[in-house]
């Protein structure tokens, strides 16, 4: 070996900087980290000292999820500010992985709450509400986003999901979170929505914050409701309707604004039509 440096085995550089000997080898063949030294007898490779600190560096980036082909430039040059530029530009990278992972832990957290809210009252018989599923409480407001318009030849047993989809899909866009159940309102009479062909339907979901900017955005609730459980399919939801309008007449409530269904637990959420949780929201005073 040449004289006056420290050289190291493959096999003592491995083990110091924890890199597999099959990494090294790799480093070796496409240039990036070549031996000092290699015995021409037996191919055997050393590197030297500064070459083990070269593989930390090294190591260091590519934990940072750089591509070799930026670290091999970094390392070659040997400039600060080419390192530097290549951490920014990943840590901005790791930026968006990080928003994106939270946004898909809050939705699937959303998801679980709501599916151990609708558990809870499958398993408690509905007993935070009355013996006829039905209650009166005050409806918070909610910031949403929502889309309203008429809806030819409607028929309440489709639940309008296309229109669901339009609405996830404008929260995406704007790139909101979603923080509660998907909600109708039928901007019509009580109950016309179940006879007649055409329909003023609005739908909307309540997002995290307030966008006051956007024309699609609106705040929800900041009244008194009639509220009542429909649990099992949506197309004997009818009942549902009748039985709260009739218990809020002889409460000596009124109907003042229009009909919404909350969708506790939809057709999106599971595809079991008997545990599909529905809350109707009756506004009254």
């Amino acid at each position: 070996m040449p004289d006056g440096k420290n050289y190291y085995s493959i096999g003592k550089v491995s083990t110091l900087s924890n890199v597999p000997i099959k990494t090294l080898r790799y480093y070796d063949k496409i240039g990036l980290l070549v031996p000092e030294y290699r015995k021409s007898d037996s191919n055997y490779r050393y590197y030297a000292q500064n070459q083990i600190l070269t593989l930390f560096i090294i190591r260091k980036l590519k934990h940072l999820g750089i591509p070799l082909k930026n670290i091999n430039q970094i390392v070659s040059q040997k400039d600060a500010a080419t390192m530097g530029t290549c951490i920014t530009e990943r840590l901005f990278e790791i930026s968006k992985m990080i928003e994106s992972l939270n946004n898909q832990y809050a939705e699937g957290q959303l998801l679980l709450d709501r599916l151990e809210k609708g558990h809870n009252i499958l398993e408690t018989g509905q007993s935070i509400w009355s013996t006829e599923g039905i209650r009166v409480e005050e409806i918070p407001v909610r910031n949403v986003l929502f889309t309203r318009r008429i809806k030819r030849n409607y028929k309440n047993s489709d639940v309008s999901v296309e229109r669901w989809f339009e609405l996830f899909e404008m929260v995406s866009q704007h790139n909101l979170r979603m923080v509660g159940s998907v909600i109708l309102t039928y901007h019509n009479n009580p109950l016309e929505q179940f006879f007649k062909t055409d329909c003023d339907l609005e739908i909307c979901i309540p997002i995290d914050e307030l966008r006051e900017d956007l024309p699609d955005f609106k705040q929800y609730g900041g009244f008194k409701a009639v509220t009542a459980l429909h649990i099992g399919r949506n197309d004997e939801i009818i009942q549902t309707h009748i039985k709260a309008i009739k218990w809020l007449n002889q409460q000596g409530y009124k109907v003042v604004g229009p009909i919404s269904e909350e969708y506790i637990i939809s057709p999106v959420d599971i595809n079991n039509e008997e545990n599909h949780i529905t809350k109707v929201i009756i506004p009254i005073n």
